[in-house]
């Protein structure tokens, strides 16, 4: 029988789930992530940037209405970002919006810049954190005859300069891909929730070692496979399977309250999955081709630094829990509440993709 505290917990749950239902419903929470491709021919430079979602600033500032948050867009890349050539402006020619398609978050906007010179010592500043947001991440990959480079521009990083003749370093890949699985796992949040299904069952530190790198290993066949097109799986059945691994092993919660071999191999099997979702952003932009091990070895360490930094966060607070009076009640409160928010996560991605 359910005991009254367990109860109450769970009601509160499901109210806040209710809460969030809608606006989850329509674009997934967190910060916008960008994507850019820039593309240097002659004396002409073309940026086109992704968005993973209309960032909150631009939604606010358009009252919500998604059709007029795109429509500010153009003017915003148009202002905010500036390109020189050897210390000299280019004029922008156009930019051009690809609204987001029905049923689909992403936006795209194509800019096409004109130098008086062919490129040769190109400035790139991006100022349009003023107008997106300063939680935006963008990574842009910059190509050109001969070379490419990457650099991962935030509110804090605003500005890279490439000698286009000069061979691109390898650590300049190395520590942009890593920036980026940083904010990959950190912005996941159904990554995130896994994680936290799988730590709230108290156990040893030797449990957890295990379960943690159970996941660790697994993702990370997966994500190189995947990044590098060797394993190839449907968005549409990775998304889904990830949704269940949530619901799945907060569930188990109940039913095993001692995390052994069986919780490891649970870890292993759901972690394979998880890596081929990892591997969404790099097969979007592309790995370099002369830098490809160095940029993925990048990621992935990213990745592992963000998933320490979100285990070393959460553990002593759980732990905390789990030692008061009723800490047993919060956790299978909580793993309750886990359990429903991956299956109504489960069914958005299930009707998204029928």
């Amino acid at each position: 029988m359910v005991r009254l505290a367990t109860l109450r917990i769970l009601l509160v749950g499901v109210a806040l789930l209710a809460l969030v239902a809608g606006p989850a419903a329509r674009a997934h929470p967190g910060a916008a992530t960008g994507y850019a491709a820039v593309a240097i021919t002659g004396n002409t430079l073309r940026y086109s940037l992704t968005l993973s979602q209309l960032p909150a600033r631009v939604m606010a500032a358009a009252a919500g209405d998604p059709v007029a948050a795109q429509q500010r867009l153009p003017a915003v890349l148009s202002k905010g970002l500036r390109v020189a050539n050897a210390g000299e402006p280019c004029a922008i020619a156009a930019v051009q919006l690809t609204p987001a398609a029905l049923g689909k978050e992403s936006v795209t906007l194509v800019a096409d810049w004109v130098c008086r010179l062919p490129v040769s010592t190109l400035t790139l500043r991006d100022d349009t954190f003023e107008e997106l947001g300063g939680d935006l991440h963008t990574l842009a990959r910059i190509t050109w005859a001969g070379g490419n480079s990457q650099f991962a521009f935030a509110s804090e990083t605003r500005e890279t300069q490439l000698h286009i003749a000069d061979p691109v370093p390898i650590t300049m890949g190395i520590e942009s891909f890593f920036k980026l699985g940083m904010w990959h796992i950190l912005g996941g949040y159904d990554h995130l929730l896994f994680l936290l299904a799988l730590l709230l069952v108290p156990a040893s530190g030797w449990a957890i070692l295990r379960i943690i790198t159970a996941f660790t290993l697994a993702h990370s066949v997966t994500l190189a496979l995947s990044a590098l097109q060797i394993l190839q799986l449907p968005g549409a059945l990775v998304e889904t399977t990830i949704a269940a691994s949530i619901a799945y092993v907060a569930g188990e919660n109940f039913f095993r309250r001692q995390p052994g071999r069986h919780r490891v191999v649970v870890t292993l099997i759901f972690g394979l999955v998880h890596g081929c979702g990892f591997a969404d952003i790099l097969l979007t932009l592309g790995l370099p081709q002369d830098h490809r091990v160095a940029a993925l070895l990048g990621f992935n360490l990213g990745v592992e630094t963000g998933q320490i930094l979100v285990v070393a966060a959460l553990l002593p607070v759980l732990r905390w829990v789990a030692r008061q009076p009723r800490g047993l009640v919060v956790l299978n409160a909580m793993s309750a509440m886990l359990c429903l928010g991956g299956l109504w996560l489960l069914w958005l991605r299930v009707t998204a993709a029928v």
